[in-house]
């Protein structure tokens, strides 16, 4: 599978190999010295000792392992990632949805929005099929500006439909992905009957899951301080 960059670096910003060896130099100058001191304070209080840094040392893989995951989800997090309103804030983790058969629809989703699905799935004829996907990446992203629809996906893109996930997508990321939904509303952008809408996502007070369905052209503002987040396929160049 090939693989996808995040949507927040053009083909013109890429970063380049010299950038990259600097970031490596920084990280392996700031950690010798500071490596030292830990161990040497490790060895003060007994935890280290001749015989255990031996057998800690033949465990080098997890060292390396989870002093990598570190430095990347620290560069992730000091790194702005800002387009328009919105704010990468997954760019340290991969979040991949799995292959779908397109036969799930929100409308008949009840066991998972215990808290409230919208009949607006219904009345508007949205309880349909949509097709087959392949393995996706998705990236989420937080609104930092106000703004509606238009605006936010606009931000990432000047072609929504680029932005938009199946119903069983949203249904498999809200299931398997819950940590990424924020503590209000989470915006799942689909095409249905020609037509964009926008299925808003949220966990009320009790713990249930919520959904309502708008039409994507719905001119409402969404203020940032409510620390929105949108749920888009991680776009290549």
């Amino acid at each position: 599978m090939t693989t996808m960059k995040n949507p927040s670096i053009a083909s013109g910003n890429e970063v380049t190999d010299g950038q990259v060896e600097t970031c490596v130099t920084l990280v392996t100058d700031a950690t010798r010295k500071s490596t030292g001191v830990a161990l040497r304070e490790l060895s003060k209080a007994g935890v280290l000792t001749k015989q255990n840094i031996e057998k800690v040392r033949a465990r080098g893989d997890q060292i390396v392992a989870a002093i990598t995951e570190l430095v990347k989800q620290k560069f992730a997090e000091l790194a702005e990632n800002v387009s328009g309103c919105l704010k990468l804030i997954s760019g340290a983790e991969t979040i991949t949805l799995k292959p779908t058969d397109g036969k799930e629809s929100i409308a008949k989703a009840r066991n998972l929005f215990l808290g409230w699905l919208d009949s607006d799935f219904k009345m508007w004829g949205l309880d349909m099929e949509s097709g087959s996907t392949m393995e996706m990446n998705v990236t989420v992203h937080e609104l930092i500006k106000a703004g509606d629809y238009r605006k936010i996906f606009g931000s990432l893109s000047d072609d929504p439909k680029k932005l938009c996930l199946t119903q069983p997508q949203i249904i498999q990321f809200v299931k398997n992905h819950r940590k990424w939904l924020s503590e209000n509303w989470t915006f799942f952008l689909f095409e249905a009957n020609g037509e964009l809408f926008v299925a808003d996502v949220l966990l009320n007070d009790d713990g249930y899951l919520v959904v309502y369905v708008c039409r994507f052209s719905r001119g409402n503002v969404w203020d940032a301080g409510g620390r929105l987040r949108i749920v888009v396929p991680q776009l290549t160049n």
